[in-house]
């Protein structure tokens, strides 16, 4: 199989995917709701690549306040390379369950574990569905932070592992992160852990603007930002206190433990300009697990220029970068 993969630019990006790619995922599509406990639906879809030379299967692990439908580019370029892919609707977004309900703006969750052990039960469904191939993790800011922690708490189950704008520590809008970390802590113990963060608030239509937002693709932008206007399930906007605990749980986690137990081959792919997540720590992390391991080569850090958070939702340009490094990477 050729590595050719024809990446859109802004100006065919709409028509294309309306037209070419959304009926050829639909074709590949298999959805499904999992229960690793009773009750609690998780939304998964297991996409099977149509060619003859398939080289390895994917599990996509999304960001906050994203949807799997968010990743449609991103799917479509790995089944056109030769691979399958998994991904699942974390807990609290999109499709699945959601442990506060009368909100669908508000991502809380419970413990970090929880998104770990989702995405483990996906991950091994999936291995248990292609079991001859490699499995690779792909995962995103959010997901990124999970991924990297299911990869710690099940090292031989990913064969690679690619994080990119990972969420090793989230970035606290200027306020200090020991400050951050005494602020939700008191949150939490005076019965606010349900509650919006500081500043954070429900979803408003037409409120987001591309010029604040972390892409850098118009086009790409606007294609999933008008699927949110009109599905209620994908308007998820703000964190709760208790998420924003789990989040710096997380953060303790693989600082501390996780960096002496990911096994598998890395990469991380970090934006120029991140206005989410910590670079600085994405660095620090990539530092410990070359210490831990003794050598460098087994985990690399790569920056792209001219990109902000969501590499992914970038220009053709940078599209063509980030693709043949990860095409590489899995080679």
């Amino acid at each position: 199989m050729s590595d050719a993969v024809h990446i859109l630019c802004d100006d065919e990006f709409h028509k294309y995917m309306k037209e070419t790619a959304e009926p050829y995922l639909a074709e590949c599509r298999s959805e499904c709701y999992l229960e690793r406990e009773a009750g609690h639906r998780l939304y998964c879809a297991f996409y099977e690549a149509k060619s003859e030379d398939i080289r390895g299967a994917v599990v996509i692990s999304h960001g906050f306040t994203e949807t799997a439908d968010k990743y449609f580019e991103v799917i479509y370029y790995f089944l056109m390379s030769g691979y399958h892919v998994c991904i699942i609707d974390h807990c609290g977004h999109g499709r699945s369950y959601r442990l506060i309900e009368d909100d669908l703006s508000l991502v809380h969750v419970d413990s970090y574990n929880r998104y770990i052990d989702d995405l483990g039960y996906a991950a091994n469904e999936a291995k248990d569905r292609w079991p001859e191939l490699p499995m690779y993790l792909y995962a995103h800011s959010m997901g990124g932070g999970v991924g990297a922690g299911l990869a710690a708490l099940e090292p031989e189950l990913f064969d690679k592992v690619i994080l990119t704008s990972p969420m090793i520590r989230p970035l606290t809008g200027g306020v200090p992160w020991s400050l951050t970390k005494l602020i939700v802590g008191i949150c939490c113990r005076t019965g606010r852990d349900k509650a919006y963060v500081m500043g954070q608030k429900a979803f408003v239509s037409n409120y987001e603007r591309f010029e604040t937002s972390a892409a850098v693709s118009k086009a790409r932008y606007y294609y999933y930002q008008d699927r949110r206007e009109t599905n209620p399930l994908f308007q998820m906007c703000g964190a709760s206190y208790g998420w924003l605990r789990e989040a710096i749980s997380l953060n303790r986690f693989l600082m501390d433990e996780g960096v002496h137990l990911i096994k598998a081959p890395l990469l991380l792919i970090q934006s120029e300009q991140d206005a989410f997540v910590s670079l600085d720590e994405q660095v620090r992390f990539i530092k410990a697990i070359r210490a831990a391991r003794g050598e460098e080569e087994s985990a690399e850090l790569v920056q792209i220029a001219g990109t902000k958070h969501e590499i992914f939702n970038s220009g053709e340009a940078i599209w063509e970068v980030y693709w043949n490094r990860i095409l590489q990477f899995l080679k």
